[in-house]
């Protein structure tokens, strides 16, 4: 998966496209230049990093222990992320571009 095409699946979701950026890079930084779900993950869901609850949530919805599709990971990304970190991701919405990176992916909390 190319960077243009996880944008476009952010967008499609609901990202603005200057949040839709920054989480591309932010998952850049996870998941290698290559933007692959599997390859980077024994898990296969590795475009988020996504540890723990949210792992195994991800997984529980996408109904497979195996490698989950970008697409459904887009999808589940954009619940989780407001859902699990609303102020976090009010800021966002507003233009905080690093609240993703900050609050989802170093883990600084709420």
């Amino acid at each position: 998966m190319t960077a243009p095409a996880l944008i476009a699946l952010l967008i499609g979701v609901g990202f603005p496209k200057p949040q839709a950026e920054a989480i591309a890079v932010y998952s850049s930084s996870q998941a290698g230049r290559q933007l692959d779900p599997c390859a980077t993950s024994s898990m296969g869901d590795g475009l988020f990093g996504l540890t723990r609850q949210l792992r195994r949530d991800l997984h529980r919805e996408a109904g497979t222990t195996g490698c989950v599709p970008a697409a459904a990971q887009v999808n589940f990304i954009a619940q989780a992320w407001p859902e699990h970190y609303p102020n976090c991701a009010t800021r966002f919405a507003r233009g905080q571009l690093r609240a993703f990176a900050r609050c989802f992916g170093l883990g600084e909390g709420d």
